[in-house]
């Protein structure tokens, strides 16, 4: 039994989902390519841009989809689910459209959508490199690693500690002044860095900027208000990110358990083969488990995205509790998904250990995703702190 976002899926925006469910056949067929490419195929990527999947978040004023942040996740599970570099590649590609929201309405106008919606950009937001203040805008050095993305970009983005005279410039809540410049693409170098266990195909390799003069109208505020109004672009852009990767890992491991259910119907234990795995009881327990696990993680995504989508709608910000356990959703949701991927492995017992199961694929898809920082436990910290009173930095709201 598959279970996904559709039931929240509106009709009026099911066209995208429609058009990506009859490229997924292609995108599982071609995983070992992708794995072994460690890109998505350009053929791929023209045929998800057509689809609409990297436009999901642009705003109708620019020619978008501006869905709704469940019916983009259905859209993303659907990619993950049948290969996961090309899921968390459209989910790349699709969250860049809120942070160029964090860029002056001009530059958006003038420079980022003028000729239409499919505007693309690379980046990494870890403040990896550092701004030095000069006349009308920064001078900007540094390497970035994990820039993910298969797709041609005009755009590269990378978050900066501002420097004076050396130090970093603090703010009035005592941390350091970050920027995030944006450049043309050209300008940035890449260093082919992309050697990983699991999300081969991302092509997330580091990139660098070597004194990169970018001027104030390209230097946007991670943290700040969008100059765009949509019901996404509300958002801090921290929570807006989250829940796509919700999906990615969601993905995955509804692909892991369709794997093991087509496993299980022919094949039989070592030790007792006059039944199939599927007729074991013992099996049947487990993989029950494992497929109410999902949906409760999915339910509990569900719920938080809802609760977020109807304030942001309302134009009314979040409670820091609200918002933070938003965040600690996201980070269970990870950690709930790489332990039931992880569990399909063992009951597929030898079959998975081969480099020729997608299993295996998809346990080191997972367990890769799960390194991000929006999976980063630390967040129950905060839950933890507000929920009995305590003080916490601002710094850990943003």
């Amino acid at each position: 039994m598959e279970d996904t976002y559709m039931t929240a899926v509106e009709a009026d925006t099911t066209t995208v989902l429609d058009a990506v469910r009859a490229i997924v056949p292609e995108i599982a067929e071609r995983a070992n390519e992708i794995e072994a490419a460690k890109l998505i195929p350009a053929d791929l990527i023209q045929r998800l841009t057509d689809a609409g999947a990297f436009r999901m978040f642009v705003p109708r004023q620019y020619g978008g989809e501006e869905m709704s942040m469940l019916d983009a996740m259905a859209v993303i599970e659907e990619v993950a689910k049948a290969d996961a570099s090309a899921g968390w590649t459209v989910m790349i590609g699709a969250d860049f459209a809120p942070v160029f929201g964090r860029f002056p309405q001009h530059v958006l106008d003038g420079e980022i959508y003028p000729e239409g919606p499919d505007t693309m950009a690379r980046g990494a937001f870890a403040p990896k490199g550092v701004a030095i203040r000069t006349d009308g805008g920064y001078v900007v050095n540094g390497q970035w690693p994990l820039a993910s993305g298969s797709y041609e970009h005009q755009w590269m983005m990378g978050s900066c500690i501002v420097l004076q005279k050396g130090a970093p410039v603090m703010t009035d809540a005592g941390v350091p002044q970050m920027v995030l410049a944006m450049v043309p693409a050209q300008q940035a170098d890449f260093v082919q860095t992309w050697d990983s266990v699991g999300l081969r195909g991302t092509n997330s390799n580091d990139f660098v900027l070597r004194d990169v003069f970018v001027p104030d109208q390209h230097i946007g505020n991670f943290f700040g208000p969008a100059t765009v109004d949509t019901t996404l672009f509300r958002l801090p852009v921290r929570l807006a990110l989250g829940p796509t990767h919700v999906a990615v890992v969601m993905g995955i491991a509804e692909g892991a358990l369709g794997d093991l259910r087509a496993l299980a119907k022919t094949k039989r234990p070592a030790f007792n083969p006059t039944m199939r795995l599927a007729e074991d009881p013992v099996f049947q327990y487990r993989l029950g488990q494992l497929d109410i696990r999902l949906a409760s993680v999915r339910a509990l995504a569900e719920k938080e995205v809802r609760l977020m989508w109807d304030a942001a709608s309302a134009g009314e910000p979040m409670s820091p509790l609200q918002a933070t356990r938003q965040r600690a959703m996201v980070a269970r949701a990870h950690t709930e998904c790489v332990e039931i991927v992880n569990e399909a492995f063992g009951l597929a017992g030898s079959n998975a250990m081969y480099n020729t199961s997608t299993l295996q694929r998809r346990l080191r898809d997972v367990r890769t995703a799960a390194q991000h920082a929006a999976a980063s436990a630390e967040i129950y910290t905060i839950v933890g702190a507000l929920l009995v009173g305590e003080d916490v930095p601002p710094a850990a709201l943003a």
